[in-house]
């Protein structure tokens, strides 16, 4: 009895506590796993709908076109990992093809550019938590980089500032660069935002 009582206590943890005081451990595993219950949830109802309005054999190619998420800040951004996840992992597509799916369905609004407001999730949570979404991010990290760098050879200095990985003291994944990255379209909450989101960050 006893167990069971703290089974259940530890699976409604998720949702007691709206946005825990993520400045200890405990904290922040929780809103990353908060996080990510809510995108994955969400984009299994997605899918869900997104294949009963036809058929089970309704092909992926189609998605962008019938479905649009909207990133609105960066609690939502582990919806581009999971979402690729699925595609690759579950569906058996092959990477460019789920990257190509996975830009056009999602966009992305940005409310601030405070360098103290934009998440940042320790790379050594996102290991423990979600080792596969980090080898994704990984993944979508490595072939942005390789843009920049055919862009901009040997500027390090700008591959360093552009990379999703934070290197410097704690290893770090700067959601917001994610979100922008992974998004086919980008903008602020107003114009004078999205003129600093160009030229700022």
């Amino acid at each position: 009895m006893l167990q069971a009582v703290c089974a259940r206590n530890h699976a409604e943890n998720i949702s007691r506590v709206l946005y825990p005081n993520d400045n200890f451990f405990v904290g922040k595993e929780l809103r990353l796993r908060q996080e990510y219950f809510l995108v994955a949830a969400t984009l299994q109802d997605i899918i869900r709908r997104f294949r009963s309005n036809d058929s089970h054999h309704r092909s992926f190619d189609e998605f962008p076109n019938k479905v649009a998420i909207q990133l609105n800040d960066t609690h939502p951004s582990l919806a581009i990992p999971e979402l690729l996840r699925i595609l690759v992992d579950l569906e058996g597509l092959e990477w460019k093809k789920a990257w190509d799916i996975s830009y056009h369905t999602f966009a992305y609004t940005n409310h601030t550019i405070l360098p103290e407001a934009l998440e940042r999730w320790p790379v050594t949570l996102l290991e423990h938590i979600l080792p596969r979404h980090l080898e994704i991010i990984y993944q979508i990290n490595a072939e942005f980089l390789d843009i920049v760098r055919a862009k901009w050879p040997n500027d390090d200095d700008r591959i360093r500032r552009m990379s999703l990985v934070e290197e410097e003291g704690e290893k770090r994944i700067n959601m917001a660069y994610l979100c922008i990255v992974g998004s086919h379209t980008v903008n602020g909450v107003a114009a004078i935002h999205s003129h600093l989101l160009k030229t700022q960050t």
